[in-house]
């Protein structure tokens, strides 16, 4: 049985599955860190946004999102600001 490896965000967190998931650098390769909706043509896609602006944002961008219910309760569990601070973007 072959497990797909998945690559999370490192901004906020999205499983990166498919190759349009992953965001880009300034010369075209994909990012192997960030998702395109946090990263695009090698800089952050909302650059100036704070912590607690973006934390807001991405919550709620999930819970909005298209996501099955079961996912959505898991998720409302998992992602919190103390997860969020944890990703490469957030822990510097």
């Amino acid at each position: 049985m072959n497990k797909q490896k998945i690559t999370y965000c490192g901004s906020c967190g999205k499983p990166m599955k498919r190759q349009e998931d992953f965001g880009s650098e300034q010369d075209g390769v994909l990012s192997g860190k960030f998702c395109a909706l946090c990263y695009q043509n090698g800089t952050w896609t909302d650059p100036d946004i704070s912590f607690n602006e973006f934390y807001e944002k991405s919550y709620q961008g999930f819970l909005n999102s298209d996501m099955k219910r079961i996912e959505k309760f898991f998720l409302k569990r998992m992602y919190t600001k103390k997860f969020v601070a944890k990703l490469e973007r957030w822990s510097k």
